[in-house]
C-alpha cells in the first residue's frame, strides 16, 4: 500500500541547520576549473565535525556525531529536521550510508540537494519500512513528483537496523534516487539549479526514532 502525501506533509515542522563555515570543500579550492565528472566536491567520515555541520540538542530531537557517524534522533512524533553545508553545488551526486538506530520502522530519512532556504529545496526520502520517494519542497508546500503523489513501496530497500547505500543526484533537469545499486526513481525537474547539500530524517505517527548516516560524499556527476 503506497504512503500517502498528506503524511509527509505533517512532517514539515522543521529547525534549519545552516552551517557557517565553508569546511573541506573540494571544488572551491580548484579556483576557475571547472570540476570534472566522478571528483569529489565534499566527503565526510564524520569522525568530527571538521566540515562544521548543524548540531543540536533540543526538545523535539538532538542532531549530534558521535559514533563516527552523524545521528538525528526525533522525540516528537510528526516532526522532521535537516541539516546543510554550506557548500553551493549545481550538479551532485550525494551518496551516504544510513540505518536506523532504534525505533519505529515507519521513518523517513534521506538526502537533500539544491537547498535554497528553509522552503524550497528537493528531498530524497526512504523509510525503514521500505518506501521511498523524490519531492520538492517549494514555498513551504511538499510536492511529491511521482504521479500518484505518494511514495512507493520497493523490496530493494533493507528494512529494520540494516544499512543503505544512497545515492541521490541532481543533474541538470535530471533528479534519480538509487538505493543499494538499483535505480528506484528518476524524475524531470528544473525549479532550482544549485544550492547546498545535506541529510535529513523525522518519525510520523511514532517518536523515538534515530538514524546514523555515514560514509557522505558529494561527487560530480
Amino acid at each position: 500500500m503506497k504512503r500517502n502525501l498528506l503524511l509527509l506533509i505533517t512532517l514539515i515542522i522543521v529547525s534549519i541547520l545552516l552551517l557557517t563555515a565553508c569546511g573541506q570543500i573540494l571544488g572551491l579550492m580548484r579556483g576557475i576549473d571547472p570540476p570534472e565528472p566522478g571528483d569529489v566536491l565534499l566527503e565526510d567520515d564524520f569522525s568530527s565535525n571538521s566540515n562544521l555541520w548543524g548540531i543540536m540538542e533540543r526538545a523535539g530531537g538532538d542532531i549530534t556525531i558521535e559514533y563516527g557517524g552523524m545521528i538525528f534522533s526525533v522525540y516528537l512524533p510528526n516532526f522532521m529536521f535537516w541539516s546543510v553545508n554550506s557548500g553551493e553545488y549545481q550538479d551532485t551526486r550525494v551518496v551516504v550510508d544510513a540505518v536506523l538506530v532504534e525505533g519505529p520502522v515507519n521513518d523517513n530519512f534521506g538526502v537533500i540537494c539544491r537547498y535554497q532556504d528553509e522552503e524550497n529545496f528537493y528531498g530524497f526520502l526512504l523509510s525503514h519500512d521500505g518506501y521511498y520517494g523524490i519531492f520538492k519542497y517549494m514555498d513551504g508546500n511538499m510536492i511529491m513528483t511521482s504521479a500518484e503523489g505518494n511514495l512507493a513501496y520497493s523490496e530493494v530497500i533493507h528494512q529494520g537496523g540494516v544499512v543503505n547505500h544512497i545515492e541521490a543526484t541532481c543533474q541538470g533537469s535530471t533528479l534519480s534516487l538509487t538505493v543499494n545499486d538499483t535505480l528506484l526513481a528518476a524524475v524531470e525537474d528544473d525549479t532550482f539549479a544549485s544550492g547546498k547539500v545535506g541529510l535529513i530524517a523525522g518519525a510520523y505517527t511514532e517518536p523515538g526514532v534515530s538514524v546514523l548516516f555515514d560514509n557522505f560524499k558529494v561527487y560530480q556527476p
